[in-house]
This record gives structure tokens, C-alpha cells and sequence, in this order.
């Protein structure tokens, strides 16, 4: 089902830093459909480290790595870490809490650099 085998769905990690390209859930760089998707989890507080996952509802791919977290991210208190594995089926199951959360830490971070 899941598919890791094109790393243009990385393309989704553009929409962190640019507010004009729009809130989440995102266009996918592979298949066109706005639904894109991206979380991260960090490890322990105040570790830069933690996971990233980038994923298409539409065309089933994805991409999982560890990853450099941004300062400003915050874990969702909804996502169970135990439940977390590299393929996206939990995180799929919460896309809505997900891009509703990413959206408002975004919105917070991009208006307070301004």
C-alpha cells in the first residue's frame, strides 16, 4: 500500500518555512492532489533530533527519516509515540489533528518573526 520509493514527496517539507504556498493539507509533488502531509516528533524535549514523516493520502507515498527539527515545533499531545512506526497508517488515521495542529504552529511561528 504505502510506497517509499520517490523522494520528490520531501518537496512537502517546502511548505514549512513559506506561508504563500498555503496551509495543510498540501498539493503532492507526485500526483497533483491537495493532499499532502507532514509531521514530525521530537524525541525528548528539548532535542533538535526527532522523526519526520512526509506522506500523500491520495497516491500512498511517503517518506520517514530522522530529521533536524525546527526550534518552534511542538509535539501533538494527541499522537501516542507508541504507536508511531516508520510507515505513516497512524499518522493517516489523525491527518486531520495533524494538518489542523502543523497549521497553527505555523501560523504562530511565520506571524511572530514578522
Amino acid at each position: 500500500m504505502w510506497r517509499d520509493n520517490d523522494d520528490k514527496i520531501m518537496d512537502i517539507l517546502d511548505n514549512i518555512e513559506n506561508v504563500n504556498k498555503g496551509y495543510f493539507p498540501v498539493v503532492c509533488p507526485i500526483c497533483g492532489k491537495k493532499e499532502g502531509h507532514l509531521y514530525f516528533h521530537r524525541n525528548m524535549e528539548g532535542d533538535e533530533r526527532g522523526s519526520m514523516w512526509a506522506w500523500c493520502s491520495a497516491c500512498y507515498h511517503f517518506s520517514h527519516a530522522i530529521y533536524r527539527l525546527p526550534k518552534w515545533w511542538q509535539n501533538l499531545k494527541e499522537i501516542n509515540l507508541k504507536k508511531l512506526t516508520s510507515y505513516p497508517n497512524y499518522l493517516e488515521e489523525n491527518k486531520v489533528c495533524i494538518d489542523q495542529w502543523i497549521n497553527e504552529i505555523l501560523f504562530s511561528n511565520l506571524t511572530s518573526r514578522e
